[in-house]
């Protein structure tokens, strides 16, 4: 969980010595579709068996992991997602593979230091920085979850120099004072900034600073990857296609949504805060993707999160014509 040290209540409020519930259940997620054989071609290799382990430091019994092996439970398990969110898993799963484009695409274009926000018990970083030892990363998140992942990461041994894991508790820290305490990371540098399923559960005045914390502590050329919902018609922030159930749930551990914009005002909101709207992909795009070349193109995937990829302005903040959005395909989910 990030927050932006602001005057707004981040609602993201991980209850104190607990893990994000909502980060182990993307876990779990993750790894029962790692054990798919059809499912599996949409988890990258050693993805399944890190969220394993981290399961199991968060304290999952062996028994219940080992459930994923057996096709009738994986089937039971989608089945079941039509009474919360239908086609959630395999949401959590595209989403991931496009925020790795963006990632290995910015690595690629030169910049070297990737920061992932409220990183929960995420792969992608503990994945690239063995595969790039000259490129900094670092991982923020509530300290419950992220004494999991260090937990599991000291018995597998394999946290290199250059990953960082950063404790953020918004009652006692901000985004930059995390940052200032690693001596590796340059301000001054251009970086790359992911929050997964984050900016939901900020209020509207916590992203307004976590934008000007963006804008104050990286280069000129640093990017910004991000997944957001849309409010829907009745204002409510949430899947359209999600059950009663899901309110209530989230309300029950402690990670409600709050914040959401509509895409087509998704450009200038950005432009107004120091960035351009470079990249913009729902349903539709990740099927296209990732699903169809899977011989997935048909299975059911949710829809109303959106992700987006922004570029700061250079010089900061001026105002420049929106980029235009992509055209609306209806996002159908199957």
């Amino acid at each position: 969980m990030i927050g932006t040290g602001g005057t707004g209540r981040c609602s993201r409020r991980v209850r104190k010595n607990r893990p994000s519930q909502t980060a182990i259940l993307i876990a779990r997620s993750t790894y029962m579709l790692s054990r798919d054989p059809d499912l599996s071609r949409l988890i990258p290799p050693g993805a399944g068996e890190a969220c394993r382990r981290f399961l199991e430091a968060a304290g999952l019994p062996r028994r219940q992991l080992e459930m994923a092996d057996r096709a009738w439970f994986r089937s039971f398990a989608l089945f079941s997602e039509r009474f919360a969110i239908p086609g959630v898993s395999l949401h959590y799963a595209a989403r991931k593979r496009w925020l790795e484009e963006a990632a290995r695409q910015a690595l690629a274009d030169g910049i070297a230091q990737v920061v992932v926000l409220g990183a929960g018990l995420d792969t992608l970083a503990l994945r690239l920085h063995r595969e790039l030892p000259g490129v900094l990363f670092v991982e923020t998140d509530h300290p419950a979850t992220q004494e999991v992942k260090r937990r599991a990461l000291a018995l597998w041994g394999e946290l290199d120099a250059n990953l960082k894991l950063a404790a953020l508790d918004l009652a006692h820290a901000r985004p930059e004072e995390v940052l200032a305490a690693l001596p590796e990371y340059r301000p001054e540098a251009d970086a790359l900034f992911i929050a997964e399923g984050l900016t939901m559960y900020l209020q509207p005045e916590e992203m307004d600073a976590f934008f000007a914390f963006l804008r104050r502590h990286a280069g000129p050329g640093s990017r910004f990857a991000f997944t957001f919902m849309e409010p829907q018609a009745d204002g409510r922030v949430n899947f359209p296609s999600a059950t009663p159930l899901v309110r209530p749930w989230l309300a029950l551990v402690g990670e409600p949504f709050t914040w959401g914009v509509r895409r087509q005002d998704l450009p200038r909101y950005l432009e107004e805060r120091g960035f351009a709207l470079t990249e913009l992909a729902g349903a539709d795009e990740l099927r296209q993707r990732y699903l169809a070349p899977a011989g997935l193109a048909e299975r059911r995937l949710a829809v109303g999160e959106y992700l987006a990829l922004a570029r700061a302005l250079t010089p900061p903040n001026p105002l420049s014509p929106a980029p235009s959005l992509p055209p609306s395909p209806g996002e159908r989910g199957l």
